[in-house]
Parts: C-alpha cells; structure tokens; sequence
C-alpha cells in the first residue's frame, strides 16, 4: 500500500506514478500534469461576451455624455483649448471615458488570447472523464466543467494541427505504445506514457504519403501515352493534395490557392 503522507524521500517527485498522490485534487493535478493534452479548460465564452457588451455599453453612455456636454457648451474657448477648460464636468467624464477605455481594451486583447487557443480534443475529454468514472477523485459538480465540450480549450502547444491529429489516428490504431513506454500509472485500465515513438511513426506516414503524392503520378504518367489520362491524373492528385491540406490544416484560403497554383 502507498504512503501517501510520506513518499520516500529519494523518490523523485516528477516520476512518481499518479496513484502515489493522495486522492482528489493532488491525485487528479498529477494525471493533467503527465499529459500536455491534459490541460483542460473552460473559455467561459458565454460570460466574456456578455462582459464585454457591458463594458461596450457603459463606453457608449459616456460618448453620449461627453457629446451632450459639448453640445451644451456656454463657452466655445474651453472646447478649443483645454489648458483652459473649467467645465469639471467634462474633465471628469473624460478622466471616466480613459479608464474604462483602457479597462474595455485589455478585456479585449485578453478575449482575444484565449479565443485563440485551440479546442480541446474529444479524444482527450473522453480519456479524462473515463478516468474520473473510475477514480472517485473530485465531486460530481467540480468536474462537470468536461461536460462543456464546445467551450472548452486545451492550453497544450499545437505547432503543427495536422501532426497532432495524425499522432491521434496513430495512437488510437497502434498497440505498441504500451511496451515502448513507460506506464506512469499503476493501475492497469490507465495508461500515461513518458515518451512515446508516436511522434516519430507520425511523421514516418507523413513521409510515406508525401512520397506517394509526388512519385505515385510521375510513374503512372509514364506508364500511358494518353494525354487525357495524364491530365486526369495530374488533376485528381492535386485535387487530393488539396483535400488533405483543407482537412489537416488551417491553411488560409490564399496559401491553399498557391499550394495549387504551385
């Protein structure tokens, strides 16, 4: 049986397997943390939105305001110079009008970061709320934030979309990972990998069709004298180039123009 109060002390810590942790939030941080894909949030899109039309509409009362105090003006120089405006009113409301503004701009800009981050993979949801079925490890209502599928993002660096989710087909497809890796869970319907050889297969299979896109149509255009048929296979790899590029990618819509053209 663990010690969870008092692990060995030359036992190093980031190694340890997640069962080692003391139930809960200990045991449950430590599964997130041996997984990037882990990292599991929500964006709370809904409440950004309707705090951004607040912040939206407060701006717009104090435009309304500082144009009615224009308006009402009684003396024209203190709007063209305002080394000489006494009107506290105005300068109040415009010292109100810079605040919220720079308040209103850094909602903004921090909306903006985490609209940006990527969705959470199913794959990745499923495989962390299975593990919570079996481990009763926080209660029902601190873990219902997985049930938020569309809201949620993963904080896990995505360099390469297409990678990511061809390293998904093949480890949901390949059966060696257990015995090329090691398990960082002791239980054994629970699988974390400390280095895993998919990334590498993943990229041998990009290899392998890359190779096949490029090689495959030359060899078949000079085993016919057809012109038609040679065209026809020209079209229809470069229509399956396309297709993987819209599929795996987030090409723009120019680069997959050029990527054609090219």
């Amino acid at each position: 049986m663990f010690n969870f109060r008092n692990p060995d002390a030359h036992t190093d810590i980031s190694s340890m397997e997640v069962e080692q942790h003391p139930p809960g939030y200990p045991r449950y941080s430590a599964l997130i943390s041996a997984n990037d894909h882990f990292f599991i949030a929500r964006r709370f899109a809904k409440i950004r939105a309707r705090i951004l039309l607040l912040k939206q509409d407060k701006l717009s009362m104090l435009e309304e305001r500082i144009q009615t105090i224009d308006r009402d003006e009684r003396c024209p120089l203190f709007l063209g110079k305002s080394r000489c405006d006494r009107n506290t009113e105005r300068i109040d409301t415009l010292v109100e009008m810079e605040e919220r503004l720079a308040d209103y701009d850094q909602f903004m800009e921090q909306t903006h970061r985490v609209l940006s981050f990527s969705p959470a993979q199913p794959r990745d949801i499923r495989s962390l709320q299975n593990w919570l079925k079996g481990n009763v490890a926080l209660a029902r209502d601190e873990s219902e934030y997985l049930n938020y599928g569309n809201d949620l993002l993963s904080l896990a660096s995505t360099k390469d979309d297409a990678m990511t989710k061809l390293e998904a087909w093949v480890e949901d497809r390949l059966s060696f990972e257990q015995r090329a890796s090691r398990n960082l869970s002791s239980d054994p319907n629970v699988f974390v990998s400390t280095a895993s050889p998919v990334g590498k297969v993943a990229k041998g299979v990009v290899l392998g069709i890359a190779t096949l896109l490029i090689l495959l149509p030359i060899v078949i255009c000079n085993c016919t004298t057809s012109l038609t048929a040679r065209m026809s296979v020209v079209m229809m790899f470069v229509m399956i180039y396309l297709a993987i590029l819209l599929h795996m990618t987030r090409s723009r819509t120019v680069e997959i123009l050029v990527a054609g053209a090219t």
